[in-house]
């Protein structure tokens, strides 16, 4: 039975992160953002979560420190917004082009300047093409469904990709909604532990990774980033699927409304999606 709960999307996405218990997590704060580090720092504190938790200096330092525990063979997550993305941009690219499957909260901020600490999407649109899976949330539900869909989605082996999970500076983050929550065990069972085929603290596969790629071979990775993110097209559908089943949830690239007969289409993404009844007539 599903835990009726009323929370913020930032409360929801530190719950879906206790209950995933990856083992490591590295943040620096940033509005709106900070809260998802803070409350799971809480998680860490009292015990309830064994995660390793990494209080770093940077942003640039927050995904630096994923990519080395992810390659080394841990499941490592992290939360930021606008201007804390655009410092992590070189790490960003990293992250991808190593197949490292972190997954991150993007809470949507304006990037400056002006500077501006409210919503708006170019965050996300700056590292669009970064080779990072972007699933979208229209709520506050969703930021958690989609948190508690995205290791499945970026850890299956067809894919190896980082993974956003964006949801709206604000509108959804300190907004207090009612959401369902799924049981402990569940999300356990769900998520399963994460088994690398190949990390660098395997002794009996010594590897290096991130090496100097010159012309002939960055082509040849560049092109496996693509296939691996066009495989994802059917992880993600498959992953909601068997999400639906236990949740009676039910995801999709879009959600449609009006449009047999329509010949223009207005495409919304995160909470102006919540209108689109009103905008689709």
């Amino acid at each position: 039975m599903n835990i009726r709960e009323r929370l913020s999307g930032n409360e929801a996405a530190a719950i879906a992160m206790k209950q995933i218990n990856p083992d490591v997590v590295a943040a620096f704060p940033i509005t709106p953002s900070t809260e998802i580090p803070q409350y799971f720092s809480t998680f860490v504190n009292n015990g309830v979560v064994d995660t390793q938790f990494v209080a770093v200096e940077s942003e640039h330092s927050a995904m630096s420190a994923c990519v080395g525990a992810e390659a080394a063979g841990a499941r490592a997550m992290t939360a930021t917004s606008a201007n804390g993305l655009s410092y992590m941009w070189e790490m960003i690219y990293i992250a991808s082009s190593m197949r490292l499957p972190i997954v991150m909260s993007l809470v949507n901020r304006a990037v400056s300047g002006p500077l501006n600490i409210h919503n708006d999407h170019s965050d996300a649109m700056g590292v669009r093409d970064a080779g990072w899976i972007m699933l979208f949330s229209e709520n506050n539900q969703e930021a958690y469904d989609n948190l508690i869909m995205a290791h499945k989605i970026a850890e299956h082996k067809s894919v190896l990709l980082p993974l956003m999970v964006c949801q709206d500076g604000f509108i959804t983050s300190h907004s207090i909604e009612n959401i369902e929550l799924i049981e402990d065990d569940k999300v356990k069972e769900f998520v399963g532990s994460y088994q690398p085929e190949h990390y660098l603290l395997n002794a009996k596969e010594p590897i290096a990774m991130g090496p100097l790629d010159l012309q002939a071979y960055l082509f040849e990775h560049k092109t496996q980033q693509a296939e691996a993110m066009r495989n994802a097209k059917q992880v993600i559908l498959d992953v909601a699927n068997d999400f639906e089943k236990m949740t009676g949830r039910k995801y999709s690239f879009f959600e449609e409304y009006k449009l047999d007969d329509a010949e223009i289409a207005i495409v919304c993404m995160n909470s102006t999606a919540r209108n689109h009844k009103i905008c689709g007539r």
